[in-house]
């Protein structure tokens, strides 16, 4: 079976859907992969989100601090309030 092969899956009353096992095991989708659900013309595309892991993000925000005029501190405030928004 080809990757465009569609698969049916079922939404459930709680809106989940399975990702059938082929697709998971292809696309490396595991326990705990995040996943963005974007809305287009033609229906849902479901997106493979990567996100850094806590050591990388400050490690990245550390290689910024000469072009961002923000401490440590305000940047751990700005993802707090963040983070608090999206609850």
């Amino acid at each position: 079976m080809s990757t465009d092969d569609p698969e049916l899956t079922t939404v459930t009353s709680k809106g989940q859907v399975t990702i059938p096992s082929r697709l998971r095991e292809e696309f490396g989708l595991e326990k705990g992969t995040k996943l963005m659900v974007v809305p287009t013309d033609h229906g849902l595309v479901l997106k493979k989100v990567e996100l850094p892991s806590v050591e990388e993000f400050h490690e990245r925000v550390e290689r910024r601090s000469d072009e961002v005029a923000l401490s440590m501190s305000e940047v751990n405030r700005l993802v707090h309030e963040a983070r608090d928004d999206d609850e």
